[in-house]
């Protein structure tokens, strides 16, 4: 397991726990898990990116296997980013790290 960061927005008492490391919930969730944590932006491009690789099993055999081969390697992109891209998008939104 890896450590948290606490952000809280200044004002409000609650503080929000962002984890560090691998996120399995934006690796094996995508664009679902983004819309929960309230990040717009990342759930459309995540959600684009899967509709396009989507889109390349039908043109084939060999591009389906790139299309498999490349949602696997964004699914891992976004576990390994996941985490970042949430803690990102609170402190855009005027949290602070406490």
């Amino acid at each position: 397991m890896g450590e948290r960061i606490y952000l809280q927005y200044p004002g409000n008492g609650e503080p929000v726990a962002v984890a560090t490391g691998f996120s399995w919930g934006a690796c094996l969730l995508g664009f679902f898990w983004a819309l929960s944590k309230k990040m717009w932006f990342a759930a459309f491009v995540m959600l684009s990116v899967s509709i396009i690789l989507l889109s390349m099993g039908l043109w084939g055999e060999t591009a389906d296997l790139i299309g498999t081969v490349l949602s696997i390697l964004f699914a891992v992109g976004c576990g390994i980013y996941g985490n970042q891209w949430h803690r990102w998008t609170l402190e855009k939104r005027g949290y602070v790290v406490l």
